[in-house]
């Protein structure tokens, strides 16, 4: 059975069902068939396995949408990452620290189901903002009492408490549900270079492109390529 490449980008979902149900041992109404289809399911497959998936999901004849079972969202399925804060953007950082803990970079995300792995993140205090927030950004909480609004400035909120810088920036990307607080307790976040995570055998994880150019601005001033890593002590020391 031959097809040319835009017949199999046509067929591409067909093709899907049939290859994942001949991994399984579901066959098609006719075996001839099924013998027939399996080097185009092969060849409409194959580059999703070079990007990583090793197995895909089955659909029964009656199903439409896949689902992910019990055994997708429990906490041996997940996958550990741990992210070195050391020199990079807050917002940037966080908002790719919040689709790992989603699920979006998998192909079986689902919304609404814990498909998303765990992310520890290590130097919280070393992690920097762009421009004049590091002055002027502040930070309210309120303690549910008349005048309890307490204001805090994020230099003094980083010197004092600085995991919680990431942690509401995160959370804040998150969803404002209990799926989202339930996915939040995946997040863990740590002053200094070490955390108590090894037995999960955390991958190191790196952002490319998320700390700021030799040019970006700083607290209002040019950085020169020579002030890189980005900390606040070389933003005060190439300050002019």
């Amino acid at each position: 059975l031959e097809l040319c490449g835009d017949m199999v980008s046509l067929l591409r979902p067909v093709l899907l069902c049939g290859a994942a149900a001949a991994a399984t041992g579901f066959m098609l109404a006719n075996p001839a068939t099924s013998a027939a289809a399996a080097p185009v399911c092969h060849r409409a497959v194959s580059p999703l396995m070079e990007q990583g998936v090793e197995t895909l999901p089955v659909m029964m004849p009656n199903q439409h949408s896949w689902f992910p079972k019990a055994e997708d969202t429990a906490m041996s399925a997940k996958k550990w990452y741990v992210v070195d804060a050391a020199g990079l953007r807050l917002g940037r950082m966080s908002s790719e620290i919040a689709k790992l803990l989603i699920g979006k970079h998998k192909p079986t995300f689902t919304p609404g189901a814990d498909i998303g792995d765990c992310v520890v993140v290590v130097n919280a205090e070393k992690v920097i903002v762009t421009g004049k927030k590091f002055e002027d950004k502040i930070y309210r909480r309120h303690s549910g009492r008349p005048g309890g609004m307490k204001i805090e400035q994020f230099k003094d909120l980083q010197a004092r408490i600085p995991e919680r810088i990431i942690e509401k920036a995160v959370k804040g990307m998150l969803p404002k549900n209990s799926h989202g607080r339930e996915l939040f307790r995946h997040l863990k976040v740590y002053k200094g270079p070490s955390h108590p995570h090894e037995a999960q055998q955390p991958e190191p994880l790196t952002f490319g492109g998320l700390t700021s150019s030799p040019d970006a601005r700083v607290r209002g001033h040019i950085m020169p390529l020579k002030c890189l890593p980005l900390t606040h002590e070389a933003v005060r020391a190439c300050a002019v």
